[in-house]
């Protein structure tokens, strides 16, 4: 509850400002204070307060994202599919962080006036899971694209003990952001 109102006092800030670049500060601040509150919501309103099924969160989790993006103008198709997988509060924390760094990366770069198609994906190959995110826009920004984004991405890589990568899509067109990580052991399974 209390992440919510910070998250209304963010949208009613941002409205506010005229500055492109402060609004797109206070945009990627108000996604990751929404991630942080689904969360707390998945956790508290779940059966147990130790385990989350990563399917319906991600899929809630996405909608938010980009239903709550007032900075772009054009429509977004999500394709959202992901393997079941219970998971920790602990893991659940940077995956959820991670996504939004990639969505919003996505946002920004893919789909701010134009529109397009954002695809999750969440894979769980045995002792291994991947969550790609990708879209259909021009592909990886020119230069070494270390921004706090992807600085923040590669954190919550490691955190999980992972792996990332950034890709080209195999149509040409749009950038594929891709962590592996180990699948984590949920105590009591």
């Amino acid at each position: 509850n209390n992440l919510q109102i910070i998250t209304s006092l963010l949208n009613m800030q941002q409205r506010g400002l005229t500055d492109p670049v402060a609004k797109a500060a206070m945009n990627d601040t108000r996604q990751r204070i929404t991630a942080l509150a689904q969360i707390y919501r998945a956790l508290y309103q779940g059966p147990d307060l130790k385990r989350v099924d990563l399917r319906p969160f991600l899929e809630e989790l996405t909608a938010q994202l980009l239903v709550g993006d007032i900075s772009g103008s054009g429509v977004v198709r999500t394709e959202v599919h992901a393997d079941p997988l219970v998971i920790d509060p602990d893991r659940l924390a940077p995956i959820a962080l991670f996504a939004v760094e990639a969505i919003t990366n996505a946002q920004k770069h893919a789909f701010h006036a134009r529109g397009g198609v954002l695809s999750v994906s969440f894979v769980v190959r045995g002792d291994e899971a991947e969550l790609s995110i990708g879209d259909d826009g021009g592909g990886a920004p020119e230069g070494p694209g270390e921004g706090v984004g992807r600085t923040l991405m590669n954190a919550f890589a490691r955190q999980l003990r992972g792996t990332l990568t950034f890709e080209g899509q195999p149509s040409g067109r749009g950038l594929l952001v891709r962590l592996v990580f180990p699948t984590p052991e949920v105590p009591g399974t």
